[in-house]
């Protein structure tokens, strides 16, 4: 077995906290009342991205732009969707994605905020109505709903019902069609018009409830979400995480969405780290999580770590640059090898 007591070494570096502090708990296993770990939490929380991203929260718990507001109207802004990456709901999935504590009053401000903006009881989930040339139709974008509920289980909000009715419409409605499939016109689907339940499953979509599902209260576990949970995974592997299920020796997505590429921080497209980590977590084996976990390894560089290969754009901070080896890419790949039992013996840590 590999020794990576160098890396884990490497990004235990105090110059990125958010970085030291997830190492310590998900790497190292240390316990929330560690000191070392309440420390890093505490310079985590003071530090990019986190405080540069909570530095842009305004009083009620949202983000919302003023700019945005003129441009598209309160009611379209303050959902929090758009503008990618800058919008509420995007900085809740960057939080999550960091660890934050959802005991930081400003962690539970966000999530009220986007409770009562954000969902949709028409819908009965994270959503909103949007105007079109042919009258008004509920928005449901199964990877947003998907990272809302996952970000907000984060935060301890897994006992809302809003949360929970959300996780249930996806269990009761994500598609995992591998092609070939006419789309009902029928609600909440809108034949082939449909951008996200056209006539093949959008990828994401099924792997953001995935993550979803890592995060949920056991309550959540009806007979409806575990058949759902079947059908997940089930696609899931169908591609081996990442290929084609017709072709296997092409990527499941090319170009700029293909899973093989590493990115932080994840948005709505999630990355091969994390979709064999999430796997993983709901208790998964499967030779296709073997074979990703070696496809990650080949990608290390000269000096052993990993490389940062895409980040988003239009963003409040960075989370390193594109083309460099980046710390937080580093440990989500050591986070993976401590999940799959592989990071076993690290040398004086």
């Amino acid at each position: 077995m590999a020794d990576y007591s160098d890396v884990v070494q490497w990004l235990l570096e105090e110059d990125t906290p958010h970085v030291r502090y997830n190492t310590l708990r998900h790497v190292l296993q240390r316990p929330p009342e560690d000191p070392e770990v309440i420390e890093a939490r505490r310079h985590m929380m003071e530090s990019p991205p986190v405080s540069k991203i909570l530095a842009k929260q305004k009083p009620d718990g949202g983000f919302l732009q003023d700019s945005f507001v003129k441009r598209r109207g309160y009611e379209s802004a303050r959902v929090g969707y758009s503008p990618k990456h800058r919008a509420t709901t995007w900085q809740a999935v960057f939080l999550a994605h960091a660890g934050v504590p959802g005991e930081d009053p400003r962690v539970q401000s966000l999530g009220k905020y986007i409770l009562e903006n954000s969902f949709s009881e028409g819908l009965g989930a994270f959503g909103w109505t949007e105007e079109q040339k042919t009258g008004s139709r509920l928005e449901r974008i199964p990877c947003f709903i998907g990272n809302m509920v996952q970000a907000l289980c984060s935060f301890g909000f897994g006992d809302d019902h809003r949360v929970r009715r959300s996780f249930e419409f996806l269990a009761r409605h994500q598609r995992f069609d591998d092609g070939g499939y006419k789309p009902e016109k029928e609600w909440p689907h809108f034949g082939r018009t449909d951008r996200c339940w056209g006539g093949h499953t959008c990828y994401w979509g099924v792997t953001r409830f995935l993550g979803a599902m890592t995060m949920v209260p056991d309550s959540y576990w009806t007979k409806e979400a575990l058949e759902a949970k079947e059908k997940c995974v089930g696609f899931v592997l169908l591609h081996r995480i990442m290929w084609s299920s017709r072709r296997p020796s092409r990527p499941m997505i090319p170009g700029r969405n293909d899973p093989r590429i590493l990115r932080a921080p994840l948005s709505y497209q999630d990355d091969v780290i994390e979709i064999a980590s999430n796997l993983l977590r709901l208790g998964v084996e499967n030779p296709a999580i073997d074979e990703t976990i070696e496809y990650v390894l080949s990608k290390r560089n000269e000096r052993g770590r990993w490389n940062l290969e895409v980040t988003p754009n239009n963003m409040y901070t960075t989370w390193g640059s594109p083309g460099e080896e980046n710390k937080w890419v580093t440990f989500r790949v050591m986070r993976l090898l401590a999940l799959a039992g592989r990071l076993d013996g690290l040398k004086g840590l």
